[in-house]
């Protein structure tokens, strides 16, 4: 006969943790997805994930693509309101058929994870808990986020971890900035990073102090969403002209793009004037496509602004 102890053993194995990462358009939430990803498989786990897309095209699951992992993606709209019911059933069924396994959520970058607890709260019992709620704030851009800081310390005020991202590019002075974070949310442990590189393991220890907040949304009407497929191999100095060029209305642009005289497809994050491309390492054939996410903005002068890549070699 089983004793109690291994009872309990039996008993927690089958227990689902869940792990909300949330944070503001561009501050690393993927990347500290893919870190808890790989930890888990190195731990033996299978972890399940919901990922959320504002936009129409679903670019973060292609990044974070694994043979041994299955990514439910949701876009269109925001799990933290317009697309909570599709939120909650992809939960159920992820619970049902992976009993035990732990579960990631990722917002989108103008989601509020209050509004996703909220979501969820039908599912939690003894057996499905909250680990965490860990929000992700982009250190570089304290303090120039005047349009977006309602929106931001809402999300921050739901966090239990806050990971402070990119401070290998902060211009303001660290402590500085983990006061004004902390006067937001006094209760919620700060963590330093560089490329959201942070202890893991300690990130989930303890219990999540963390609540659902008011039944108040976040009003996603002061943001856009447009995303297009590219047929055609640009010019990468062009390019990379046209993303210095964006405007301030532009908050977050990310996709997959060919260039002329290069081979492969290149992966691309742009936010607040800064940008990375690198090469992407998937092998799999996949549509060069980028998604931008603004406040209200005319998609035609970007548009018209990104064709110069293509039509400037016909000229040139």
């Amino acid at each position: 006969m089983m004793g109690n102890l291994e009872k309990l053993s039996e008993k927690m194995k089958n227990n689902t943790s869940i792990v909300i990462i949330s944070g503001f358009l561009g501050s690393g939430k993927t990347t500290l997805l893919k870190r808890f990803i790989d930890w888990e498989f190195v731990r033996g786990n299978q972890p399940q994930v919901i990922m959320s897309e504002f936009g129409d095209f679903d670019i973060d699951s292609k990044i974070i693509a694994d043979e041994r992992l299955q990514v439910t993606s949701v876009v269109g709209g925001c799990i933290c309101c317009s697309n909570r019911n599709e939120l909650l059933v992809s939960l159920q069924h992820i619970i049902a058929q992976n009993p035990g396994s732990p579960v990631y959520i990722e917002t989108t970058g103008i989601g509020d994870p209050a509004g996703v607890l909220q979501s969820i709260s039908a599912v939690l019992n003894t057996n499905v808990i909250i680990n965490k709620v860990i929000v992700v704030y982009d250190t570089s851009q304290h303090g120039n986020n005047h349009r977006d800081c309602v929106l931001i310390e809402k999300q921050l005020m739901t966090a239990d971890i806050i990971v402070l991202n990119k401070t290998d590019m902060a211009s303001l002075d660290m402590k500085k900035t983990e006061e004004d974070i902390a006067s937001i949310n006094p209760t919620a442990q700060l963590m330093r990073a560089v490329d959201c590189d942070i202890d893991l393991n300690s990130a989930l220890k303890g219990a999540t102090v963390c609540f659902a907040g008011s039944k108040e949304t976040v009003n996603i009407d002061n943001y856009r969403s447009f995303a297009f497929k590219i047929d055609a191999r640009i010019l990468r100095d062009k390019f990379e002209q046209w993303l210095k060029s964006l405007p301030e209305d532009i908050i977050r642009l990310k996709g997959f793009v060919r260039f002329q005289s290069e081979n492969g497809l290149f992966e691309v994050h742009y936010s607040r004037g800064n940008y990375r491309i690198k090469l992407f390492e998937n092998t799999e054939w996949m549509d060069a496509t980028l998604s931008i996410i603004s406040h209200p903005i005319s998609s035609n002068e970007i548009l018209k602004g990104f064709k110069s890549c293509i039509l400037a070699r016909e000229g040139s």
